[in-house]
């Protein structure tokens, strides 16, 4: 079995809709990136960027540091479950929110510069949406090994928030 790394908890603050997984010197990514899948996007030299269901507050976030990819995909307990690849120019992978300083999670470029690879799993996304919240409601797993850049991949997607958010970005021309 894969065992990880390092393993740390922490809650997230965020707005906007979401959180984002960048290296300290990129540019944010934009929002829209992940729209096409509902949940998750990434143009790999910015980052990926994380859609939540609530617009204000903080998500808890399970930060799992892997020397390579999982031995599976764990979906029983997860509405939604993506893989993407991020570059890590400099060696300083963080999660944060837009306008917030980054929780004290350690670097997920653990392995110093290059390509990473994060699966993102989600739940609770449809409990508050679009809601401000004073307590967390929301659950996120993000795994995060070095890998070569791959294609994105949806393992899961169940969750009503990521259904809209995928029917609101086809209805745009």
């Amino acid at each position: 079995m894969n065992k990880p790394v390092r393993t740390t908890t922490a809650d997230v603050h965020m707005s906007h809709g979401h959180f984002v997984i960048r290296d300290v010197s990129a540019d944010l990514p934009a929002p829209r990136l992940a729209r096409a899948n509902g949940f998750v996007g990434t143009d790999l030299v910015n980052g990926a960027v994380v859609l939540t269901g609530i617009h204000t507050g903080s998500v808890t976030v399970t930060l799992q540091l892997l020397d390579t990819a999982p031995d599976s995909v764990g979906l029983d307990d997860w509405d939604e479950v993506a893989e993407v690849s991020v570059e890590s120019e400099y060696g300083e992978l963080i999660v944060h929110g837009i306008m917030e300083d980054p929780p004290d999670f350690p670097e997920l470029a653990h392995a110093g510069p290059g390509t990473y690879r994060i699966r993102v799993h989600a739940r609770g996304r449809d409990i508050a949406p679009d809601r401000n919240v004073q307590e967390p409601v929301e659950n996120y797993l993000l795994s995060v090994w070095p890998a070569p850049e791959a294609p994105d991949i949806v393992y899961k997607q169940s969750d009503e928030r990521g259904r809209e958010y995928r029917a609101a970005r086809k209805r745009r021309p």
